[in-house]
């Protein structure tokens, strides 16, 4: 009798239990395929290279997500996991799910054994796989440069991370190496815009000053060098700075040559002026008297030093060249420099030789 009765209740617990895991499991399948289960409302914040779509579809998340079935920590390991992401912070309220990202600085992308990589502010080298290849819009290619100057360049960009934020990096379109006599580190920075701007790593801090320049600048395709030592940003002409070394020397070379030309041509000129001027004078009957005058006062003559001193000061068209870091006037023909306000003269066996 005892043994019916216990196997009796033994029985009833059992459907019991099975009774509850059925509704259980029914339960589970009512919520499961019902649209109260899904997420009503996702979104993503902070991303900058990612569109919302692109956070969402690393997370896993999609109208089709349940709401229960998605845990915060799972969404946050899916993000994490990507390299180009350095912090998530995940929010579920009211059937919605709300992701906001940081994500990395990319100063540019550059080509190395056949594979494209995207360098940061901190110096980390992410491969640019398909997933990136619509944000490369968003900074410039950095070409030819060995590891070294890449070095040079992500340092920099950390170190005035907040000047060169990623608004002024979406403005570059190119970096590449610009060598002159007096720098071999000096870059060419290709704008979107077509602009050209020409300066050595230590100055790119300057870069943040390019918007308020845009407002300065007449004309396109316009040639900027940045000098940070001097606070100066000077605008130049692009044919010369896209002269080869010998180019320019031969340009130099022609311009002396004209510069020489003209002033034999005035000094021939006055000469003709003042002996045509002496022949009105002596075809005159001279007063005695104001003759004397003449006599006593002798004709001052310019000090061709003095003048050429005047000159200095008073002409404005010294413009910087990126080849010596001397300041040079076409009307004059002198170079000037910046550092000691030294006037130099440039002669092609003895280099350049200071004025007197």
């Amino acid at each position: 009798m005892k043994k019916k009765t216990k196997k009796k209740t033994l029985s009833l617990k059992m459907s019991a239990c099975l009774c509850v895991v059925l509704m259980l499991i029914s339960s589970f399948l009512i919520y499961y395929f019902s649209l109260d289960s899904r997420v009503k409302v996702s979104a993503a914040t902070g991303n900058y290279y990612y569109t919302d779509q692109q956070v969402l579809d690393i997370a896993k998340v999609n109208s089709a997500s349940r709401y229960w079935l998605t845990p915060k920590f799972l969404i946050e390991n899916r993000l994490k996991a990507d390299p180009l992401i350095e912090s998530v912070s995940v929010k579920k309220k009211n059937d919605s799910i709300l992701i906001d990202i940081q994500e990395k600085t990319v100063i540019g992308y550059y080509v190395k054994d056949g594979k494209n990589y995207m360098l940061t502010n901190k110096g980390e080298s992410i491969l640019l796989d398909e997933k990136y290849l619509k944000n490369i819009i968003h900074f410039p290619l950095l070409s030819d440069f060995n590891d070294e100057q890449l070095e040079r360049i992500w340092k920099e960009f950390e170190k005035y991370e907040t000047l060169l934020t990623r608004e002024v990096v979406e403005k570059i379109a190119e970096i590449v190496p610009y060598s002159t006599s007096y720098d071999q580190n000096m870059l060419k920075i290709t704008m979107q815009d077509g602009n050209m701007v020409y300066t050595s790593i230590p100055d790119l801090m300057m870069m943040s000053h390019y918007k308020d320049m845009l407002s300065q600048l007449k004309g396109q395709s316009v040639c900027l060098v940045l000098d940070a030592q001097n606070s100066s940003i000077n605008k130049l002409d692009c044919t010369y700075l896209n002269m080869s070394l010998e180019e320019r020397e031969a340009k130099r070379k022609e311009e002396e040559a004209r510069k020489k030309e003209e002033a034999q041509a005035q000094k021939r000129a006055e000469e003709e002026a003042k002996k045509q001027q002496e022949q009105e004078e002596s075809g005159q009957q001279e007063d005695p008297e104001s003759s004397s005058q003449e006599q006593e006062e002798p004709i001052s003559e310019e000090d061709p030093e003095n003048e050429g001193e005047e000159q200095v000061n008073t002409e404005e068209d010294w413009i910087l060249m990126p080849d010596s870091g001397y300041l040079y006037s076409q009307s004059l023909n002198l170079y000037q420099d910046p550092a000691t306000g030294l006037y130099y003269i440039w002669d092609e066996s003895q280099g350049f030789t200071p004025t007197e």
